[in-house]
């Protein structure tokens, strides 16, 4: 697995590395700032990110660690800090879903069971996703009122959030409004077909036949989509711009 270190103090930084490296694991970057962060950590194939909430900068640990899921929504991130029983720096960790929150002075023990149960997680993770590809080919259920229809992902070209609706736009000008979210209804998709663009759309990657970074659009099969300044980065990344 590979791990990546964001922590401004050297000592703790250097104890990072040598458990990680001692559970086995690849440190694949290492940072001391949010800034120097985001840079890094677009190249880095990172599978977890270890994380210290108190950074020094103008972005803390936990705003940083947004940025990483907007970049790579799997990630698992695991937050180190001082102020441990902060409830509001706790609270903020949950909303992203953090695996874990642990506190400094480091625990040793802790802290290498903690990333041995990420690593056994991401790996049951990812076979659940290959047996889920086998079984299901890309295949999308959608529920429309009583009814529930199996499409072929391949076939969406993109999809927008309406309200408490998505509509979900194929290839051939038809059109299903399924009551859910768009974060709900990003799960069920596939990731190396599909990328956010937007708060409220969701596009297949492969149906894209140009994007203007001027204009902030994106062309998907004749029709144009908005490209948020949020998604810019990451969606230019999959697109392989």
């Amino acid at each position: 697995m590979n791990v990546f270190i964001v922590e401004d103090e050297d000592l703790y930084a250097d104890q990072l590395v040598m458990l990680v490296e001692r559970a086995g694991h690849t440190v694949c970057g290492i940072a001391t700032n949010a800034e120097e962060a985001l840079r890094l950590f677009e190249k880095s194939d990172a599978d977890m990110a270890l994380i210290d909430i108190n950074l020094a900068g103008e972005m803390d640990g936990l705003e940083l660690g947004k940025w990483l899921k907007r970049f790579k929504d799997d990630i698992l991130i695991i937050f180190i800090t001082a102020h441990y029983a902060d409830v509001e720096y706790f609270e903020r960790a949950k909303q992203l879903s953090a695996y874990a929150f642990l506190k400094k002075p480091i625990d040793v023990t802790d802290l290498l069971r903690t990333i041995e149960l990420a690593f056994q997680y991401n790996t049951t993770q990812a076979d659940i996703g290959t047996q889920g590809h086998m079984h299901d080919h890309h295949t999308l259920l959608v529920k429309i009122k009583a009814k529930y229809i199996k499409i072929d992902q391949n076939d969406i070209t993109h999809i927008a959030a309406e309200d408490k609706y998505c509509s979900i736009h194929l290839k051939d000008g038809t059109v299903y409004l399924e009551r859910i979210s768009l974060n709900e209804l990003n799960k069920k998709l596939s990731p190396r077909l599909f990328a956010r663009t937007h708060r409220s759309y969701i596009v297949n990657l492969n149906n894209v036949q140009e994007t203007d970074t001027a204009e902030f659009t994106i062309k998907v099969s004749g029709h144009r989509v908005p490209l948020g300044d949020t998604y810019k980065t990451y969606f230019l990344k999959k697109f392989g711009a």
